[in-house]
């Protein structure tokens, strides 16, 4: 009896580690919540979903990275998503979900665009701030 209780254990433990998730599963519940066609959804189908959100998520990923390290990349760019969606069948149905999402280089020119406005904004408040100052001292000597 005691072996099938220690078995049954090991079932229960295998499962729970199998099961386990990082993505939460509230935040699925709460995805899943956003649809009007379903009104209730069971804590169970909450977890498998999370799971198999999981794994889609670690598959992409590898796929992804796989396509890096064939350009001799450690880091993962949009293109090698696209071609890992492109590389794969799986992955069909997210073909040209990447569309219009900027590259690295648009990433980097905003980024500098941003800077310089940012610069230019302080020289005008810089600017106004010695012209405050040099109209004060002339109310102080008018004084």
């Amino acid at each position: 009896m005691a072996t099938e209780d220690d078995t049954t254990a090991q079932n229960r433990f295998r499962l729970e580690e199998i099961l386990s998730c990082s993505i939460p599963t509230s935040r699925v519940k709460k995805i899943c919540r956003l649809d009007p066609e379903l009104s209730v959804i069971a804590n169970d189908a909450v977890l498998f979903l999370t799971k198999a959100t999981e794994l889609f998520v670690a598959e992409l990923a590898k796929a992804s990275y796989t396509q890096a390290v064939l350009e001799k990349r450690k880091t993962i760019q949009t293109k090698d998503l696209n071609r890992a969606i492109a590389s794969k069948s799986t992955f069909d149905f997210l073909e040209d979900a990447l569309t219009g999402w900027p590259e690295k280089e648009d990433i980097s020119q905003a980024t500098v665009n941003l800077q310089q406005s940012v610069i230019e904004e302080n020289d005008v408040i810089q600017n106004g701030i010695e012209n405050s100052d040099d109209d004060m001292q002339d109310v102080c000597l008018l004084l």
